[in-house]
C-alpha cells in the first residue's frame, strides 16, 4: 500500500506501514512551510526515499522504520518545540533535522539534555557538533566547503581578488564566509570588500555597487532563497560583470533557475552531482527520478544518506544511547554523498563538488567540475 504524506503547519503526521513487524520511531523535523519550504521538501523527498527502500527490504533486523513529522517552519523557537517533543513525547530513537545551521544550533542543549541524537542533513557550521555528542550531520563543514570555494577561486579560476556579502541572520551564512576569507588570503588572495544584509531584504543595490568599485573580481555569497535570487538579478542590473560564486546553498531550483541568465557560469561547492558514475549514485538517481518524476539535487541526497547513516547504527541497537554511540563507530561508509567516516566531533569525512551553473535543454543546472576530497 503507498501512502501520501500531506503536510500542515502545525500537524506531526505519522508514516506507518502495515504488517505484524515491530517498529523503530524516527523524527523528523524540517521547515515544511515559509521560505526554505523548497529545502525541507527535497529533504523529505530524500528521506522518504531511503525509508520506502528499507522498509521494502524487510526493515531494520524486521523492524519498520515510522517516519514522524514536524514542520519547524524554518524558526527557532518552532524547531526546538519540534525536537522535543519528537524526542519526548514521542520517544524517537533520533531525529533528522533541522537543516539550517541556525535552528540546528538552536537544538544543541535540548539534546544534550534529553540526550536523543540529532542528525542534521545539511547544517554546516562549525559550531553545530562542537561538544556535543548528540550532535552529527551527514554533510561536510564549514571549515571544509569555504575552504574548497577559495582555493577553487584562486587555483582553477586563477582570481586574486574577491568581495564577500553575509546574511547576518545566518550562521551558515556568517561561518562560511569567515572560512572563505582565511582561505582566499592564505591562498594568496586579496578579499577587497565586505557587505550584508539582512533576511528578508529585498534591496542589494548599495552593497552591489560598493563591491562593484572595489574591483573584486568574484563576490562570494552563501545564502538562501529568496536573497540570493535578488542578490544575483541586482548584480546584472548594476553591472558588475564578474561570475558570483556560492555554496551548498544555492544547489536547489528555486535558486539555480529563479535567478535570471545572469547565474550561468557561476560556481558552487556541492555535496553531489548526477554526473558521478558510482552505482550508489546512479542507482540513486534512478530510483528517485521513478518516485518523484524529477531529479535530485544535494539536499535530497544528503537527506537520503542521513536515513543511511541512521539505519547503519539501528543494525546494532535501538535505543537512543546506542544510535549515538554507533554513528560514532561508522567508518568508510559508502553513501550517494561520498565515503563518509564520522569523526570524534559528529562531523562526517568525506568528499565535495564543484559545480558550475550551465544551460540544460531550456534550464540551467549545476555541471559538475571537480571533486575535491577532506
Amino acid at each position: 500500500m503507498k501512502i501520501k504524506l500531506l503536510f500542515f503547519s502545525l500537524l506531526a503526521v505519522a508514516v506507518s506501514y502495515p504488517g505484524n513487524c515491530g517498529e523503530i520511531k524516527v523524527g523528523i523535523n524540517l521547515p515544511l512551510s515559509g521560505n526554505l519550504t523548497s529545502y525541507g521538501k527535497a529533504t523529505l523527498d530524500g528521506i522518504k526515499l531511503k525509508v520506502d527502500e528499507i522498509n521494502a527490504a524487510g526493515g531494520i533486523n524486521g523492524n519498520k522504520l515510522v517516519m514522524i513529522v514536524e514542520d519547524n517552519k524554518g524558526d527557532q523557537t518552532e524547531t526546538r518545540n519540534a525536537y522535543k517533543k519528537l524526542a519526548g513525547s514521542d520517544k524517537v530513537v533520533a531525529v533528522l533535522g533541522p537543516i539550517t545551521s541556525t535552528n540546528a544550533i538552536a537544538v544543541r542543549r535540548d539534546a544534550a539534555e534529553i540526550k536523543v541524537p540529532v542528525i542534521s542533513p545539511t547544517a554546516t557550521n562549525d559550531k553545530v557538533t562542537l561538544k556535543n555528542p548528540f550532535m552529527f550531520r551527514t554533510c561536510f563543514n564549514d571549515s571544509f566547503q569555504g575552504k574548497i570555494a577559495a582555493n577553487f577561486a584562486i587555483k582553477d579560476k586563477g582570481l586574486k581578488t574577491a568581495a564577500i556579502l553575509i546574511d547576518m541572520n545566518s550562521d551558515y551564512s556568517k561561518g562560511l564566509c569567515e572560512s572563505f576569507r582565511k582561505a582566499f588570503e592564505a591562498g594568496g588572495g586579496k578579499v577587497l570588500a565586505q557587505e550584508s544584509y539582512q533576511q528578508k531584504d529585498t534591496e542589494f543595490g548599495a552593497q552591489l555597487k560598493k563591491i562593484k568599485e572595489s574591483g573584486a573580481q568574484t563576490l562570494f555569497v552563501p545564502g538562501y532563497p529568496p536573497e540570493v535570487q535578488l542578490i544575483i538579478k541586482q548584480a546584472k542590473v548594476i553591472g558588475f560583470e564578474p561570475r558570483l560564486c556560492g555554496a551548498d546553498g544555492w544547489d536547489n531550483d528555486a535558486v539555480i533557475n529563479g535567478s535570471g541568465p545572469n547565474i550561468e557560469g557561476c560556481f558552487i561547492v556541492g555535496a553531489f552531482s548526477r554526473e558521478d558514475q558510482r552505482p550508489a549514485v546512479q542507482n540513486f538517481v534512478t530510483s528517485f527520478e521513478k518516485a518523484n518524476k524529477a531529479e535530485p539535487g544535494t539536499f535530497d541526497a544528503l537527506g537520503y544518506d542521513s536515513v543511511s547513516l541512521l539505519a547503519e547504527a539501528l543494525k546494532k541497537g535501538i535505543s537512543p544511547e546506542s544510535v549515538k554511540d554507533n554513528l560514532h563507530a561508522i567508518k568508510d561508509f559508502e553513501a550517494v554523498t561520498g565515503r563518509i567516516t564520522v569523526t570524534p566531533e559528529g562531523d562526517v569525512e568525506k568528499n565535495a563538488v564543484i559545480l558550475e551553473i550551465g544551460k540544460d535543454g531550456d534550464k540551467f543546472a549545476g555541471k559538475y567540475k571537480a571533486t575535491v576530497n577532506p
